[in-house]
């Protein structure tokens, strides 16, 4: 490089430098939380037949109620429709009008074990998508869990 280009370069770095450094997009990108921090999730068996999954949404952030994804990585057990409250309505700038969750979500996630399933984990990939209200959005966050699983107790018909 030339001695002339050097200060031309020089002064173009500074200058994207303070430029970007004052754009607000950019700072919020800087002080936005991860995802595990945004979107905090705990499960727990609620009982042999449905999963509790919950949410601590942080302030300023919400989650797609259409980008949840629930599956079984186990063999012989299959997920049914998850049950959901009523969100909020928001109108997005990408995906038109969605419903979103803010501050907390519980789901609660039926599951059906197949006749002769031998497993006693459940092993469940849980897929979810939010973003903040400072313009942020997050790719898509998959998390796997994994629960052990009670014995089902055999039902008895009267004689």
């Amino acid at each position: 490089m030339s001695t002339v280009q050097r200060p031309f370069v020089s002064r173009l770095w500074l200058f994207l430098v303070f430029s970007l450094a004052g754009n607000p997009a950019v700072l919020a990108a800087e002080q936005a939380l991860e995802s595990e921090q945004a979107f905090e999730l705990s499960a727990a068996l609620q009982d042999a037949e449905t999963v509790r999954l919950s949410w601590n949404i942080a302030d300023g952030y919400y989650l797609y109620r259409q980008k949840f994804k629930f599956v079984s990585l186990t063999a012989g057990i299959e997920t049914g429709s998850p049950v959901f409250p009523v969100g909020q309505l928001k109108q997005d700038h990408y995906f038109g009008t969605v419903e979103v969750y803010r501050n907390d979500l519980e789901v609660k996630l039926p599951i059906a074990r197949q006749q002769g399933a031998q497993s006693k984990t459940l092993t469940l990939e849980v897929t979810f998508q939010g973003c903040a209200d400072a313009g942020i959005c997050y790719m898509p966050t998959q998390k796997v869990i994994s629960f052990e699983l009670p014995d089902l107790t055999v039902r008895m018909s009267p004689s």
